[in-house]
C-alpha cells in the first residue's frame, strides 16, 4: 500500500525530522495498532514475558508496559460484534459522503438499505443542522463513538454498597488476602447477598484502579504489593533455562553400566596420589 493511502479514515503519515541526521518516523494506523495489541495479549496469555511479547509484535517495551498498566495486568476481553440492527461505522462513513455530496435523505436511505427515518435521525444526532453549513457538520466518527457510549449497559458494582466497602477496606488494611475476606464475609453475613463477594471480584476491583467506593491505593496493602496483575504461566514456562534438558531419570541404560569409555568419570591430571573413585 503506498504511503499516505487512507485506511478507513486513518492513514500512514511519514514524518521527516532533521536534527543531527534525517530520520523517518512511522505512525501506525488505528487498525494496525489494534492488531498489535491483540497479538501482544495473545503472547502474554501464552506465558511470554513482557520483553519477548514487545519484541515479537515490534513495539517498544515502554509501550507494552503502558498497555499492561492500563488494564491492571488483566487481559482485556474482545469487543462484541455490532448487531446489524444498528448502524455500523462503514454505513456512517457512506452516509457522510452521500450527505456531503448533496444526496437527499430518501436517496441515502435507499442506497444504504435503511429507512429514511433512521437516516434522518442519524443526521440530526450527528450534528447536521439547517443552514448553509449543514452538509459539513455531520461527523461519522463522533457519531459512532456516541452510539457506542449510548449502547453500553454497565453492570452495577458490588462495591457500591458502603457497608461492604468498609469491611473490605478494613480487612485489606490488616493485610488480609482476598480469599480470607471472602470467607469472612460468607461466615459473618450468611443471609445477606449484598455482603457476599468472591476473591476474583476483589482482585479485579483492586487491579482495575478501584471500583465503586474502594480506594485506588488499596493494592498496596496486598501481600504482593503489586499494582498490576501477573498472569500465571504454564508449567512448561517455569522450567529451567537449559534448552532440551534431559533429566537424570531419562538417561539411557548404557550410561548406567558405563559400557563406553566416554561414560567413565574424568580423573584429575597432575596429582598421582589423588584419584576420583566412581560411586
Amino acid at each position: 500500500m503506498p504511503i499516505g493511502t487512507p485506511v478507513r479514515g486513518w492513514r500512514i503519515q511519514p514524518v521527516v525530522a532533521t536534527l543531527d541526521f534525517c530520520e523517518v518516523l512511522y505512525v501506525w494506523s488505528k487498525y494496525e495498532l489494534v492488531g498489535k495489541q491483540a497479538r501482544f495479549w495473545v503472547l502474554i496469555t501464552q506465558g511470554s514475558t513482557l520483553t519477548a511479547a514487545c519484541d515479537a509484535v515490534g513495539v517498544n517495551r515502554r509501550t507494552g508496559r503502558r498497555w499492561r498498566q492500563a488494564t491492571g495486568g488483566r487481559i482485556p476481553l474482545p469487543e462484541a460484534e455490532t448487531s446489524g440492527r444498528y448502524l455500523s461505522l462503514e454505513e456512517r462513513l457512506r452516509i457522510a459522503d452521500l450527505h456531503l455530496g448533496g444526496t437527499g435523505v430518501r436517496a441515502i436511505a435507499a442506497l444504504v438499505g435503511r429507512s429514511a427515518v433512521t437516516i434522518s435521525r442519524e443526521l440530526a444526532r450527528g450534528g447536521s443542522k439547517t443552514g448553509p453549513q449543514a452538509r459539513t457538520k455531520y461527523a461519522p466518527y463522533a457519531a459512532q463513538k456516541q452510539a457506542e457510549l449510548r449502547g453500553r449497559r454497565p453492570k452495577a458494582s458490588k462495591f457500591d454498597h458502603p457497608e461492604l466497602v468498609f469491611v473490605v477496606q478494613k480487612k485489606l488494611c490488616l493485610k488480609w488476602s482476598p480469599d480470607q475476606i471472602s470467607d469472612h464475609l460468607a461466615a459473618v453475613f450468611p443471609d445477606r447477598q449484598e455482603m457476599r463477594v468472591s476473591p476474583e471480584v476483589i482482585c479485579q476491583a483492586l487491579y482495575g484502579g478501584g471500583r465503586g467506593g474502594l480506594r485506588v491505593d488499596l493494592h498496596q496493602h496486598l501481600r504482593t504489593g503489586r499494582a498490576i496483575r501477573r498472569p500465571r504461566r504454564p508449567a512448561a514456562k517455569n522450567s529451567g533455562k537449559i534448552p532440551d534438558m534431559t533429566m537424570i531419570s531419562e538417561r539411557p541404560t548404557e550410561v548406567e553400566g558405563r559400557a563406553a569409555p566416554v561414560h567413565e568419570f574424568p580423573r584429575p591430571v597432575g596429582l598421582a596420589t589423588r584419584r576420583v573413585t566412581p560411586m
